[in-house]
């Protein structure tokens, strides 16, 4: 849930929306609702089939898709207030002498911690935690792909049809209007992903090449020119989303005191590193506490 800032620009590159579909879920971003801190977003919705249209609605008529305000990375701003958070901090190793000791890539310790949970990408996780933590084959089996994020922005409002688009047999996957979202300034953004065949293929490439290639999709798809943002940049996600939209069982080792939990866990979603971690939590205080 991730927002860029370009001043006077920001682009939320990471999830666009999520949905509710659980009575957990729904229950706990209810009060973050009514803070407004999360909002509904209801664009005009296409689906094209490389740069055909096959499919129109307006979200307003289906189940609610919802957006943090005023950007995605504000839910999580708003739930780490009361949280000690060491950021730009990479963890490289994990030890155990009574209880855990983590080491960063400069060689400062952090100490006396009774467990350790990571909510790193699987790739990432399995690399961190030591290969007997009980599920670590299992975590190293699930394969995450990568995508590209192309932000856009501009002086003048583009005359689009949609603001939200999903694509098929395309190198992109998605287009958005990100500046239509609730609580958004009136600077117009707009946020292209590339597909995951697209990012599995170029994500060592030069960047300017890779967003040169983007644009001039989005130039096809669109039948605008977009060259002519005033600001254009690129971010690559190596481990966006899952290979495979499979549920996992809750990573827990009790013995060695150590966990992992994410959205790749239940398919990549939101909502899926919310019920993730609902899971372990309530396995923690189980068996635990």
């Amino acid at each position: 849930m991730s927002t860029r800032r370009a001043e006077p620009y920001f682009f939320d590159h990471g999830a666009q929306y999520f949905t509710a579909r659980t009575q957990a879920f729904q229950d706990f971003i209810q009060p973050l609702i009514d803070l407004g801190i999360i909002g509904r977003w209801n664009p005009r919705y296409v689906k094209f089939n490389s740069n055909q249209v096959v499919q129109r609605s307006n979200w307003i008529d289906q189940e609610p898709r919802y957006v943090g305000i005023p950007g995605m990375n504000q839910v999580a701003n708003y739930l780490a207030v009361p949280i000690d958070i060491r950021l730009n901090t990479r963890i490289i190793t994990l030890e155990h002498k009574k209880r855990w000791q983590l080491t960063d890539d400069k060689g400062q310790h952090y100490k006396d911690f009774d467990w350790v949970v990571s909510t790193a990408p699987s790739p990432q996780s399995a690399e961190l935690l030591p290969p007997y933590f009980k599920y670590h084959a299992d975590i190293s089996a699930i394969e995450m792909g990568a995508c590209f994020s192309l932000m856009l922005g501009f002086k003048q409002g583009l005359a689009l049809d949609f603001e939200a688009a999903h694509i098929i047999n395309s190198d992109l996957s998605w287009i958005a209007l990100n500046s239509h979202k609730p609580g958004r300034e009136n600077n117009h953004t707009l946020m292209v992903h590339s597909s995951e065949q697209y990012a599995e293929a170029h994500i060592d490439d030069d960047s300017e090449a890779v967003m040169h290639h983007l644009i001039n999709e989005t130039n096809f798809i669109t039948g605008h020119d977009v060259s002519a943002a005033n600001y254009k940049t690129i971010h690559g996600w190596r481990y966006a989303n899952n290979v495979k939209l499979q549920s996992h069982p809750t990573f827990l080792d009790q013995e060695h005191r150590l966990a992992a939990c994410g959205d790749w866990c239940f398919g990549g979603r939101v909502e899926g590193a919310f019920t993730s971690a609902y899971h372990l939590a309530n396995a923690l205080k189980e068996k635990v506490l």
